[in-house]
């Protein structure tokens, strides 16, 4: 399971049928308990996966303050061992504006991630100052890499239920060796990733002018990447990426109907599970 729901939210305009962007995050102060070295608190705060925020000890606690409320209702934690190191994890926000009085999202306040695959909790929009992810328990000090905390898009139809599932688009490439007689001597991987389509139609103009003129111009910009869940219900948790376009994001109008015209389909790449 990769995808966290909150006890009791079924959606806030859309049913967790449709499928969640997790693009919109916001910027603000980092901090940390502990930082070990090399692995400082703010190295989580980016897309990038190729650093990452370390504790001293197997417990501890990152903390994203926004300096004014903001409408949270996804965190994401895309790269991390927290499987691996047997972790705990608290998700927590700051409910008494600025004062530091802390509560755990329903259903959040003691999560064991089974893997280390991307992880996505999707909660009510809950307006708070500052968000935190609190490891009370491991193995050992856990490294955790891109933390976002924003608004989810939730978009208006569900995608399209055919074609690969995110859990199957697997994209490795291998190095073969091969000895000069012709026997094969084994093989490396040469790359790994996951990539696939997501396709939604029937979406009125309003949107695409609206919410999806603005996640086009994050996608096609140069942060880009988001988390996505295609269809975030109880059968289909596992079907969420920390993603980033292949191509370029456009939509196409399929009927001249504008309350149902638009169409879009997503190509994407993203990080393998296996890769946390």
């Amino acid at each position: 399971m990769s995808v966290y729901i909150a006890t009791g939210f079924t959606g806030t305009t859309y049913p967790l049928s449709h499928g969640r962007v997790c693009w919109n995050a916001y910027s603000g102060t980092v901090t940390a308990t502990t930082e070990a070295a090399g692995f400082a608190a703010s190295n989580a705060a980016t897309v990038r996966t190729d650093s990452a925020w370390r504790p001293t000890a197997a417990t501890g606690t990152w903390t994203l303050t926004f300096g004014s409320a903001q409408p949270v209702s996804f965190i994401g934690i895309a790269k991390h061992d927290l499987g691996t190191q047997n972790a705990t994890i608290a998700i927590e926000y700051d409910a008494a504006g600025g004062s530091e009085v802390w509560a755990a999202f329903a259903g959040l306040g003691a999560v064991q991630p089974a893997d280390d695959a991307p992880l996505l909790f999707l909660v009510p929009a809950t307006s708070s100052d500052a968000v935190r992810v609190r490891i009370t328990a491991a193995d050992a000090a856990p490294t955790i890499s891109v933390v976002r905390v924003g608004e989810a898009d939730e978009w208006p139809r569900p995608f399209v239920w055919t074609g690969q599932p995110i859990t199957e688009g697997d994209r490795i490439s291998f190095d073969n060796t091969m000895s000069l007689t012709g026997n094969w001597l084994g093989r490396s991987i040469a790359s790994d990733g996951l990539s696939f389509d997501l396709q939604m139609n029937n979406a009125p103009e309003s949107w695409r002018r609206g919410d999806f003129a603005a996640f086009k111009a994050y996608a096609n910009g140069e942060d880009a990447a988001f988390f996505i869940a295609a269809r975030p219900t109880a059968d289909y948790l596992a079907e969420v990426a920390y993603a980033w376009a292949a191509d370029i994001v456009t939509a196409s109008r399929e009927t001249p109907n504008k309350a149902v015209s638009t169409s879009v389909t997503l190509s994407c790449q993203a990080l393998r599970p296996a890769n946390g």
